[in-house]
């Protein structure tokens, strides 16, 4: 078996200090650009690579972070990861990722797991489950027992630990706005549970929007079930048996199974029923239909998290709330039925 290459065998062969050659493998030290040139050519010939389990024994940081996310398959989450993973490896962390599956067993698992892997931090986008009132209190206590210093992203408990979100309220109030605007009284809702903070935020907003035209929301109009395409599907069955003339979806994910069950049963968007998402994913903007809906600035969300890690392991002040705006994207899938 071949011998692993040390720092100490590139000094030697570059007839320089090791802690020269350290330095310079370490990103670190005012040391000439030339120098920094040909210590890394010869590392790299020679086949070195870094040590980062002795490196963390010394510095005591592993330069890893945490990354939980409920469905990996959700292309908002996918695309929250991309970036994150990015903008992380510019403050030289690199990630760990973990998909509960929206489990809190999961969650639990994959915290104490990440703990004994000794990573720095931690970005948490807990489960549903996770979320339920009834669990809080218990997942909180798990959080507190690994002592790694964490963030929240998108859904967080109520506490001082830092969270990145979008303004719920303001999305869900928008697109209530525009419906009502369009001529449509009669709105179904498909949310996600509403254990979510995103779900109870954006029927905030909505019911913030119709109380504003002294118009009810029929308990009857509001399907909550989960962020995906089968939940559309289900939500239109229940809400077009309702004659609503507008169906809002929590997520864009639920709207594609509105999209499905509608061309299913013979009708069409917006023609017999106008649609709205929300997240505006990559697919929203090439249907057949193009789909209104609220825009989430994925890449911004990830730039503000990565920022409030970054400070929180420096030992730096952190907000303990980054509220990001969104925006309303509006397309062809909403009938104005005041004309």
């Amino acid at each position: 078996m071949q011998k692993k290459v040390t720092i100490k065998d590139v000094a030697e062969q570059l007839g320089l200090s090791v802690t020269t050659v350290s330095l310079v493998l370490n990103n670190k030290g005012d040391i000439p650009e030339s120098t920094r040139s040909r210590i890394r050519r010869v590392a790299e010939d020679m086949g070195y690579h870094p040590d980062y389990m002795a490196r963390s024994l010394v510095t005591g940081k592993s330069h890893i972070v945490g990354v939980l996310v409920p469905d990996i398959s959700n292309q908002f989450f996918a695309e929250t990861v991309r970036h994150l993973q990015t903008e992380l490896n510019n403050y030289g962390y690199d990630i760990i990722l973990c998909n509960s599956e929206e489990r809190m067993d999961n969650d639990i698992k994959y915290i104490e797991w990440l703990s004994g892997r000794r990573v720095d931090g931690l970005v948490l986008t807990l489960s549903a489950q996770s979320m339920q009132e009834e669990n809080r209190g218990k997942m909180q206590r798990v959080l507190d027992g690994v002592k790694i210093p964490y963030v929240f992203l998108d859904r967080y408990y109520e506490s001082n630990t830092p969270k990145i979100l979008v303004d719920n309220v303001d999305g869900g109030y928008r697109v209530t706005k525009y419906l009502l605007d369009s001529g449509h009284t009669n709105i179904g809702l498909i949310t996600g549970p509403m254990s979510l903070n995103s779900s109870a935020n954006r029927l905030e907003g909505v019911q913030k929007a119709m109380a504003e035209r002294g118009i009810a929301l029929p308990k009857e109009n509001i399907v909550s079930l989960s962020y995906d395409m089968d939940s559309g599907r289900q939500g239109a069955e229940v809400l077009i048996a309702r004659d609503v003339t507008a169906i809002f979806c929590f997520n864009d994910l639920q709207a594609y199974g509105v999209f499905a069950y509608v061309n299913e049963h013979g009708m069409k968007v917006p023609d017999d029923i106008s649609l709205v998402g929300f997240d505006d994913i990559f697919y929203s903007s090439i249907l057949e239909t193009k789909l209104t809906t609220v825009r989430q600035h994925i890449r911004q969300m990830a730039l503000e998290t990565c920022k409030v890690v970054g400070n929180l392991l420096e030992g730096k002040p952190c907000p303990t709330e980054v509220k990001l705006t969104t925006e309303l994207i509006v397309r062809d899938s909403v009938k104005d039925i005041t004309k």
